[in-house]
């Protein structure tokens, strides 16, 4: 694992080392707001660098560059499928108070499209089985569809339109990746079982 320093041991190690210096870096203001400002800095070395780790910890067996590209090619079909499919079809709203626009049929869209993908990619990119693949792209699908649902979320408690403007009409850097860290995650896990290194 030399593109990660220590593996996922040097991750972990990290992350909890963060979580301490926030606490006690929040130590000397007192108890008022205590919880709300060591539980919002925890949730931010959470959700981007030690996800992205794990997409990092992608690269490292011999086979990386495939494990990288199954990853992102099925992130990739599942928006695609799933705007495809909620534009054309899309009628059913499927949590209508977080985003207004995600239906049922353009997770349908998303579903069918992952599954197909993670099948081609695992068989072809990792050496993986097609059944593998379709697990894997079921899985990806959930946790990108979660991870744009938990940023919508986040926009709306936070009263914002998007993260940021660095990139014109698509939002700030984090909406790009809203689908992409937790399925860092899930990729990570079901391809180190899948496919051991």
């Amino acid at each position: 694992m030399a593109c990660v320093p220590f593996g996922r041991e040097g991750a972990l190690t990290a992350f909890v080392l963060t979580v301490l210096l926030c606490l006690l870096w929040r130590l000397p203001g007192g108890a008022s707001g205590y919880v709300r400002d060591v539980g919002a800095s925890v949730f931010a070395a959470a959700y981007l660098p030690l996800f992205a780790s794990f997409a990092a910890m992608l690269v490292t067996p011999e086979d990386g560059v495939g494990r990288v590209m199954a990853f992102l090619l099925v992130v990739i079909a599942s928006d695609t499928g799933g705007y495809a499919a909620g534009v054309l079809r899309g009628k059913h709203p499927m949590a209508p108070s977080i985003s207004p626009k995600k239906t049922w049929e353009g997770f349908a869209g998303s579903m069918t499209c992952g599954i197909a993908v993670g099948a081609l990619s695992l068989s072809l990119l990792v050496e993986g089985q097609a059944w593998q693949g379709v697990l894997f792209g079921m899985a990806i699908v959930l946790t990108a569809t979660l991870g744009d649902l938990m940023e919508s979320l986040m926009k709306r408690d936070l009263g914002i339109k998007d993260m940021g403007d660095l990139l014109p009409g698509h939002g700030g850097l984090m909406d790009r990746l809203d689908s992409l860290l937790p399925s860092a995650l899930a990729s990570w896990l079901l391809l180190s079982l899948f496919v051991p290194a």
